[in-house]
């Protein structure tokens, strides 16, 4: 659960994170109900300033103020945001395919977006009845509170701010780029890779594509072949779906790595009464 963590608290290293969990700090409201257990790990003034920054976490959950979990929250944590955050509907999962590796130089020829609801491409040059244009997307991203992508802290958003940069375009979400999680985890390879290990498979007809092909797709589409441009926005969209059961798969996986071993059920109304009991 996202209120199980602390490890936006500048200063607050996962030792400690790990201690809180060990002494039965296991959630914002506990750790606020008992602070002086705080205070017994980190002393009474670094107590106090996670509790104000607990605070602020909840008020910006809330809220909705995705700006505040964009700043404070770390990158390499995002992962922690999939549950607990915002709903699956307000979760928006990313993936573009283009016309090569570099930014300014290549160019997007196809945007995917799914959520809980559906999924649809914003697509380069001329999309087929269905789809959206490329520039579609920057007012579609604003209904959402969090952006999950592979690989697309390195990737996928630097090329659409890139694109956009005539708009004054950047993402203003908190970002989850599943990569960082599933390598800790363990796995390695591509998407196509990972999701194997995991247990999602594709459809017949994309289960083999890879991106180069999507490359060369585009080339086909171009010179009319519709066939090409539906096999390319199908392989698109089902990158941005799957990401969705991948993602779940990643979380729990590192919530049972990172939580569970030392997380411990404290009773502290029978603990503190049996402590003034002696008195």
């Amino acid at each position: 659960m996202l209120t199980s963590s602390f490890c936006f608290a500048k200063g607050l290293n996962p030792e400690q994170e790990r201690a809180l969990w060990a002494k039965g700090i296991t959630s914002w409201q506990l750790a606020r109900a008992h602070q002086d257990e705080v205070a017994a790990l980190f002393g009474v003034s670094r107590a106090g300033k996670l509790i104000e920054l607990i605070n602020a976490a909840e008020a910006a959950r809330t809220a909705g103020d995705a700006a505040w979990f964009k700043t404070n929250w770390p990158l390499e944590e995002a992962w922690r945001l999939w549950n607990g955050y915002t709903t699956r509907e307000q979760i928006a999962l990313v993936d573009i395919e283009t016309t090569g590796l570099t930014p300014g130089y290549d160019q997007i020829t196809v945007i995917g977006l799914a959520d809980g609801a559906r999924s649809r491409v914003f697509v380069a040059g001329k999309p087929q009845p269905g789809d959206e244009g490329l520039d579609a997307f920057c007012a579609a991203i604003k209904a959402y509170r969090l952006i999950v992508t592979f690989n697309g802290h390195k990737f996928d958003l630097p090329f659409i701010e890139r694109h956009f940069r005539d708009q004054s375009f950047h993402f203003e979400l908190p970002h989850l780029d599943v990569i960082y999680p599933a390598r800790a985890s363990g796995l390695s390879g591509g998407l196509k890779d990972m999701e194997k290990a995991v247990g999602i498979v594709r459809s017949d007809d994309i289960k083999d594509m890879r991106g180069l092909e999507a490359i060369q797709r585009r080339g086909q589409w171009k010179q009319g072949d519709l066939k090409a441009y539906q096999r390319l926005t199908t392989y698109c969209k089902a990158d941005c779906v799957n990401l969705a059961a991948f993602t779940e798969s990643i979380w729990k996986r590192r919530w049972d790595a990172v939580y569970t071993p030392h997380a411990r059920h404290v009773d502290f109304a029978a603990t503190k009464g049996q402590q003034l009991s002696i008195f």
